[in-house]
């Protein structure tokens, strides 16, 4: 009785709470009222399918109208165009404290400093953008792999089976090949398989956590995520300086120790568990839907295997010869395949702030009028899948960014844009080509049904790269 008195007091809250909400938007942008429900507005619409609701919508409304869930009210501007001057003012900012708070639990201690994000920021283009800076984490990921794969063929020569085929999901197959190396190219042997329960759990509800629900309700529908989460978070002090982990984990370690007088021990833990998971939540659906959207086309899969035998050495298994960042790319086709599937999958709903009033003129001529405090948002498939950026745009051609500079290509923004670009987008395209090049280099797969292609996890949709509502099966073998 308890439970359900409170359940329904807070439903009353709500209810008060958001009827009091107020729309003060501009009034020459539309609401879109196609998919809006009383009260909670296109929150259950977003949930359920947010592709659809922006593309609808747009249809409707064209590249500019709100939306809202719950009591806030988001300005969709879909043009490319449009977005591209949103991110380029610094009246519209991405609050990436607020991102996470919500999501990793993170305190507020973190917001207006700017000593501290000048650190990060130094840390990321020494690291992360920087050529030499990134070679030695690729090239450790690499060596990493091959051991995986050495490790996994001896147990099968012990038994006799190397030469037969073995079942699997590809999903399944992608996060194992994928998940180890990684992490213990970033951050060293903290025997990340010790988390690898948690981290599936936390990862599978991420996308959850951004709801705007209050925090009580948040915890109690995803208590085993909020446990997960936790777990992850005591995780990391028990392995602080592991072995084996990179310049970039110790540099940032010791940049976590010289704040250590405003910064708490029980942040330090959460930002690990951030980039944790930013290192593996799309990478790892980024590997599988590149791999079958590759061995399901005949000739990507003839013209990428040929590059790769081409540019990168036949290095056995048990040898010690590394390829380089120079050698994978030199592998345009790979690289073009990966850029067509993101597009196709990483359809991302970056959002921006107003932090002071200011107007924005739109491609159309209009202007509009933006006051402090209201969202603006911009959902990557609207020019994704547009025709006026790409010819036949809901179909796979691995060679259609070929010899592209993908930053460059326009209505092509999978990692957002701006100062909130994602920073590790450099690492995850060598990471991703990487992987791929072994996989493709010492396996081969046979997928059952080549036709059907996997939907997207929709409630995924919009925070990277959803994986599939259900893995596919593939069968495999080493090469002889």
């Amino acid at each position: 009785m308890l439970i359900a008195g409170l359940i329904l007091a807070g439903i009353i809250f709500l209810l008060i709470h958001f009827l009091r909400s107020d729309d003060t938007g501009d009034s020459s942008i539309p609401y879109a009222k196609c998919a809006s429900y009383p009260i909670v507005g296109h929150l259950f619409s977003f949930l359920r399918d947010r592709r659809k609701l922006f593309l609808e919508c747009s249809k409707q409304y064209g590249d500019c109208f709100r939306i809202r869930m719950f009591n806030q009210y988001f300005t969709m501007i879909l043009s490319h165009t449009d977005w591209t001057n949103v991110v380029r003012n610094s009246a519209f900012q991405f609050s990436a404290t607020d991102f996470a708070v919500q999501i990793f639990d993170i305190s507020r201690v973190f917001h207006g400093r700017s000593d501290y994000d000048a650190d990060t920021h130094r840390l990321y283009i020494q690291h992360l953008k920087n050529r030499e800076g990134l070679r030695p984490i690729v090239t450790q990921f690499v060596r990493q792999m091959r051991e995986l794969i050495k490790n996994d063929k001896t147990i099968l020569e012990k038994n006799g089976n190397t030469s037969e085929w073995i079942s699997s999901g590809l999903l399944e197959f992608s996060h194992h090949m994928l998940y180890q190396p990684s992490t213990v190219a970033l951050i060293g042997d903290t025997n990340p398989l010790d988390a690898e329960d948690d981290f599936r759990l936390f990862d599978t509800k991420f996308h959850y956590f951004l709801i705007p629900f209050p925090r009580w309700m948040a915890s109690l529908l995803l208590s085993r995520e909020f446990q997960a989460r936790s777990r992850l978070n005591e995780f990391w002090p028990k392995t602080l300086d592991p072995p084996g982990s990179s310049q970039f984990h110790r540099d940032r370690l010791e940049m976590f120790s010289n704040h250590s007088q405003w910064m708490p021990d029980k942040d330090k833990a959460a930002l690990q568990t951030a980039f944790f998971w930013a290192s593996l939540g799309n990478t790892i659906p980024a590997v599988f839907w590149s791999l079958f959207y590759i061995l399901r086309d005949p000739k990507a899969i003839s013209t990428i295997t040929e590059e790769i035998n081409t540019h990168l050495p036949a290095v056995p298994l048990d040898g010690d010869e590394d390829w380089t960042p120079e050698q994978l790319d030199a592998c345009v086709y790979l690289e073009s395949a990966i850029n067509e599937t993101i597009r196709l999958v990483g359809t991302i709903f970056m959002t921006r702030k107003c932090i002071r009033d200011a107007q924005l003129i739109l491609q159309d001529g209009r202007t509009v009028q933006f006051k402090e405090g209201e969202n603006l948002a911009w959902f990557a498939g609207a020019s994704h899948y547009s025709e006026k950026f790409f010819v036949k745009p809901n179909e796979f051609h691995f060679d259609r960014f070929l010899n592209k500079k993908a930053d460059s290509v326009p209505g092509f923004m999978p990692f957002g844009g701006g100062k909130s670009i994602c920073p590790g987008r450099f690492f995850a395209k060598f990471e991703i080509k990487a992987c791929l090049a072994m996989l493709l280099r010492y396996m081969e797969y046979q997928i059952q049904d080549t036709q059907t292609i996997p939907t997207q996890m929709k409630a995924r949709i919009g925070f990277g790269i959803a994986p599939p509502t259900k893995d596919i099966p593939i069968i495999y073998r080493y090469k002889s």
